[in-house]
């Protein structure tokens, strides 16, 4: 059961993504909306690269790693490596975030971005899912979970702590 409730924050968060995109791409379209000057704004762009336009161009590129990033995580959960819930919950929200993203690669080629920080990125819901579930999953690990660092090595798959 803990496993559908992650599987729907995941599509939650891909959907979310997906609305904002659309209502961005319905009433932001030549507007930029300023909600705190000089520090956030809302208007409509694309982008065909990763972060700050990094790999422009690189469509089928990310689609693969975003396919290959399913695999190990799929892979990963399945053989119990990853199943503390609050990692649990981190990849979610990754999950998510990517689902958002690739939906966009592979319609457009283009993912939309509306959420301006005007002295450092234009980004999206989906990227807001990815780098807080990251940045949350590194903190956890680094300060909770030594045992997921350590050089040990793990006798075998823990059971399902995670509840079902």
């Amino acid at each position: 059961m803990f496993y559908l409730v992650l599987t729907l924050f995941a599509a939650a968060a891909a959907a979310l993504d997906q609305l904002t995109k659309l209502l961005a791409k319905t009433y932001l379209m030549g507007k930029t909306l300023v909600l705190i000057p000089g520090w956030l704004q809302l208007h409509y762009i694309t982008n065909d690269g990763m972060a700050l336009s990094l790999l422009s161009g690189k469509r089928w590129l990310f689609v693969i790693l975003t396919i290959v990033y399913f695999s190990i995580v799929i892979w990963a959960v399945a053989k119990k490596y990853i199943y503390k819930k609050p990692e649990l919950w981190c990849i979610a929200a990754i999950t998510g975030g990517a689902v958002g993203n690739l939906i966009d690669r592979i319609a457009t080629g283009q993912v939309v971005d509306m959420i301006c920080v005007p002295w450092f990125s234009t980004f999206n819901v989906a990227d807001m899912f990815i780098t807080v579930g990251a940045a949350i999953l590194v903190v956890y690990i680094l300060l909770k979970d030594r045992e997921f660092l350590s050089d040990k090595k793990k006798d075998e798959p823990h059971d399902d702590t995670a509840g079902s």
